[in-house]
């Protein structure tokens, strides 16, 4: 078996994982380790589909986008994921053959086979999915079992659209390039990723002027204490930061203004809109798309099977896009991760799950954020802390050491 095709090719394998950033990766290397110990009675085949040739650490792009150097720091080729030999490339990016291709074999892995391409699904069925390389070509797969790992997407640049490192070290670059031709920043939407990117801006450039409008009296908007959220707005406003709540953005005016739904106009010479994501469950088709929540979330049950009135027992799915009354996070979609891995690996197996999903009204929950001058602000069951010592520490990487750890990278 060749181990690079430039094309799309139509593939059949045994699980195939969309999305390889926390939870998507978390699943393949679980897998990875599971059948390492506990060989399977045949070979398993794999395949993760993914554009991004690496490991983008989302955690840190706020910064990342104000701060080329520590930029190279956030995301981590697929070659140098040291954890995740493999055995065939799909794709039609040169810079991606020339970097990874070198240790693909066909004989990387000994019980498994793992097939990385570099592209996306467009449409998924119950047995089926079409995908796209970054180039274009489409093809289709065919798979026993599906792990939907496929996020959400924001608004650029807090998404970057870089395939490979080397694009997204030019497009931080270029980025933070045209920012520092600005004097007045707007940051529209004090989510955490708005709060951290209005920070991140005033601590790496303060002699600009930051403002954060948001429509509400407090963020951010989580389920969180009164006190986590006035530290928050606290710590941005000793850093410069101007904070404007109470108020709506109508547009953005030909001269980059800012027009309010009350009729004012805040002068702005460039602006982050942090307002919205989407979950992308629009590769979810036919019956599948009645897994779709109103929210645009995913319907899951305990095991992490699409559920909803029946359950699709060969499809899962994870992170950002369930169903679940939880705070989005990183350590989420790892243990998620981790956690349907267990799951394919009790049907392959025994025929059976074997972990559910744990008690969230047991759960704590919390939340850390990077404010102003790179102060830390956490809360964990209720408890309201600026600069915990771990946090601090944990945060000058944007906890990607962490990450990396879990991972095996």
């Amino acid at each position: 078996m060749a181990s690079h095709n430039k094309e799309a090719v139509a593939l059949a394998t045994n699980i195939l994982i969309i999305g390889g950033l926390y939870g998507g990766l978390s699943a393949l290397v679980a897998l990875k380790n599971i059948f390492k110990l506990t060989p399977p009675p045949t070979r398993i085949s794999i395949t993760l589909i993914e554009p991004k040739a690496g490991l983008l650490n989302i955690l840190g792009v706020p910064r990342a986008i104000v701060d080329p150097e520590f930029a190279k720091t956030q995301y981590v080729p697929l070659q140098n994921l040291n954890d995740l030999p493999f055995d065939r490339l799909v794709l039609d990016d040169e810079y991606v053959q020339k970097e990874l291709g070198s240790q693909v074999r066909p004989d990387n892995n000994k019980h498994i086979e793992i097939t990385y391409i570099q592209g996306r699904v467009n449409e998924l069925q119950r047995e089926k999915a079409t995908y796209t390389l970054n180039g274009g070509t489409l093809s289709t797969i065919t798979f026993d079992y599906c792990v939907i790992a496929a996020g959400r997407n924001r608004l650029w640049p807090t998404s970057p659209d870089a395939y490979n490192y080397e694009s997204y070290l030019q497009e931080m670059t270029k980025f933070n390039d045209q920012a520092k031709l600005v004097n007045k920043i707007a940051v529209v939407g004090a989510g955490a990723v708005g709060i951290e990117i209005a920070g991140d801006i005033k601590t790496k450039h303060p002699e600009k002027d930051v403002m954060l409008i948001h429509p509400h009296e407090k963020f951010p908007p989580e389920p969180l204490t009164d006190a986590f959220k006035d530290m928050s707005r606290e710590s941005l406003e000793r850093a410069g930061v101007q904070v404007k709540t109470g108020l709506r953005v109508k547009q953005e005016l030909e001269n980059h203004d800012l027009e309010l739904t009350n009729g004012d106009i805040l002068e702005a010479d460039f602006t982050y809109w942090c307002t919205a994501f989407k979950n992308n469950t629009d590769i979810l088709v036919g019956d599948l798309a009645l897994f779709v929540s109103p929210a645009n979330n995913v319907h899951v049950n305990d095991y992490g099977q699409l559920s909803n009135q029946s359950v699709v027992e060969n499809i899962f799915c994870i992170g950002d896009m369930v169903e679940k009354p939880i705070i989005k996070s990183a350590g989420w979609a790892l243990y998620m991760g981790r956690q349907v891995a267990n799951n394919l690996a009790g049907l392959i197996f025994e025929k059976r799950l074997v972990e559910e999903f744990p008690d969230l009204t047991q759960m704590p929950r919390g939340m850390v954020l990077v404010a102003g001058n790179e102060e830390i602000v956490s809360e964990l069951t209720g408890e309201v802390e600026l600069n915990h010592k771990g946090y601090v520490e944990e945060y000058k990487d944007y906890c990607f050491g962490k990450v990396r750890v879990t991972l095996g990278a």
